[in-house]
């Protein structure tokens, strides 16, 4: 059987990636800030945010593993939406420990210890383009897909790729709908295509079903899945 190691497990994609790759007979291990209801291979629960905990988790989760042959970076979060001048340092460096770093806490320990085949980075159109209010998301996303980047050009056995699943019907669009408009004009979008937004299931079935194809139409590094049918 294969192996998979995927970050964010507790809900929505990540959650929804576990239980399709289990399906697929896929030996699922998963590490999240909480506990998750499907039944993994092998779970660890980790609060992100604090990066010199995690290398402990890892042991516990990887105990007599000695490869995976994809790793999913899925866990992250939005943070608060406001203008850039209102939000301070201490806001940045919290998002980015759960964003960015603990990703290379992670990729340094795994990549240390066993074999890897291949690296998704669950990434945004926000590491691409920015958003009004939206400094700490697309800033965070975009430092995580140039370390991501940076990964590719030093380890050439491993396929590494920043893959941006488009819009999902999630805690985190949950939490979008609920900011107000006036205050923050960019949410409009989101809260109009919310109802037709895909399922974090229907994403995670695009995605394995899609796996080959993705590594070969990445440009720079990063692909949307939005441009497969």
């Amino acid at each position: 059987m294969k192996n998979v190691l995927i970050t964010g497990t507790s809900s929505g994609l990540g959650e929804a990636l576990s239980q399709q790759l289990l399906k697929n007979d896929y030996n699922v291990y998963g590490i999240s800030r909480s506990q998750t209801d499907v039944k993994l291979t092998r779970s660890e629960i980790c609060d992100f945010s604090t990066l010199d905990t995690i290398g402990a988790h890892l042991e516990k989760l990887m105990g007599g593993v000695d490869c995976f042959d994809y790793i999913f970076l899925n866990a992250g979060i939005l943070g608060d939406l406001k203008p850039v001048s209102k939000i301070a340092i201490d806001e940045y460096q919290n998002i980015f420990n759960i964003n960015v770093w603990s990703n290379k806490v992670l990729l340094d320990y795994v990549l240390s210890r066993c074999s890897v085949g291949n690296v998704i980075a669950i990434s945004s159109g926000a590491a691409m383009k920015t958003y009004f209010g939206w400094s700490l998301y697309c800033c965070s996303k975009a430092a995580l897909k140039q370390l991501i980047s940076s990964y590719e050009d030093e380890y050439k056995g491993i396929n590494f790729i920043s893959l941006a699943p488009g819009l999902v019907k999630s805690k985190m669009q949950d939490k979008i709908y609920r900011y107000n408009e006036s205050e923050i004009p960019s949410v409009k979008k989101f809260k109009e295509a919310y109802d037709n937004m895909p399922t974090p299931d229907e994403c995670a079935q695009k995605i394995v079903r899609n796996l080959d194809e993705i590594y070969t139409k990445k440009e720079n590094g990063f692909f949307d899945l939005r441009s497969l049918q």
